[in-house]
């Protein structure tokens, strides 16, 4: 009875007693023994492939008998002279080449997402960084670890706040500071304002301008809910100097600023890198005095560290210690 019961427990665990009989007449195969008749099927000689595994003879011929049981049939013609397949032998070593390829590839897979060489990463950069910072990160990224998918979106400094949070995106680059307990940030580097005004403006003439010639121009800023920081901070050097600004426009984003300064709504003060961004009818101009400077970050959950972030932080740390920082947006060096 006692049997009896274990049978039932065996049956309620596996949820279907029909599908008992099939698990019990399975073939109870080892990867060893995979790898014992690979070697014998490949040297055709006992002897030799017990030496090249490195175990003695008569172990290796136990463990061919003991999968020829399971299987119940007979995979080697073995005779005084030579060792050679059965027909059901050769078949057998098809699919048996196949497992171990197989099992090899999966190890060697979780072994790279392990080590963060492969697997997703998906990156939330503001519109700035996809021409200054980027295209110095990622081909050397993608060089150093070509097993991993990238995923690459351009998104406002809000957007990868939330999409950080709701863990749409592995790390974002964008405008720091970021005051969040959730995230881990890096700093990459710091930039100054410049000024960008439309062609047809006569400042476009100046090859320097000064706070006190931006402060008289209308202006246009991006939206303070946008990011609160850095819409401060664009601005920060005329409010320390007590000038009053004539805000007249307000932008969502850095496309939209540009556009509006473009079509002659206004001039703004935007960080350095842009002017990377070569937009139609508009002029960069380096601002006199100093200005207060904006941080380039990168930006992760730090619930969501992973080996492949810590690879694409160690490429970045590696990307500016051998590299000037003024590069990244100072067109003049």
């Amino acid at each position: 009875m006692t049997d009896q019961n274990d049978n039932d427990a065996v049956f309620t665990a596996l949820g279907s007693e029909s599908r008992l009989p099939i698990y019990a007449v399975q073939p109870k195969i080892e990867l060893r023994q995979l790898r014992y008749f690979l070697a014998v099927a490949e040297e055709l000689n006992f002897t030799r492939a017990a030496e090249r595994i490195g175990i003695a003879q008569p172990p290796l011929s136990q463990q061919i008998i003991s999968l020829e049981h399971q299987l119940k049939a007979k995979l080697f013609h073995r005779s005084r002279r030579q060792v050679t397949l059965t027909r059901e032998g050769a078949a057998f070593e098809v699919y048996a080449r196949r497992i171990i390829n197989t099992t090899l590839a999966a190890s060697e897979m979780v072994q790279a997402i392990a080590n963060g060489e492969n697997g997703p990463l998906a990156i939330g950069a503001i519109f700035s960084s996809i021409y200054s910072l980027i295209p110095y990160l990622l081909p050397q990224f993608t060089a150093d670890f070509p097993g991993v998918r990238l995923h690459i979106q351009e998104m406002t400094i809000s957007q990868q706040i939330q999409a950080l949070h709701e863990g749409r995106i592995d790390i974002g680059i964008l405008r720091g500071p970021i005051a969040s307990p959730e995230f881990e940030t890096k700093r990459l580097f710091e930039e100054p304002f410049v000024a960008v005004v439309p062609m047809a403006s006569p400042l476009a003439a100046l090859e320097r301008i000064s706070l006190k010639q931006v402060a008289v121009e209308k202006l246009i800023r991006v939206f303070p809910s946008a990011n609160r920081d850095y819409s401060r901070l664009m601005f920060g050097a005329l409010e320390e100097k007590g000038f009053r600004m004539n805000i007249v426009h307000e932008a969502s984003d850095t496309h939209t600023l540009l556009g509006l300064v473009s079509a002659g709504m206004g001039m703004s003060l935007v960080p350095a890198s842009l002017q990377h961004i070569q937009v139609r009818r508009v002029k960069y101009i380096p601002i006199i005095e100093e200005t207060p400077k904006t941080a380039l970050t990168l930006a992760w959950n730090r619930d969501a560290e992973s080996p492949v972030i810590a690879n694409f932080l160690q490429t970045a740390d590696a990307m500016l210690a051998n590299s000037d920082p003024g590069l990244l947006y100072d067109l003049g060096h």
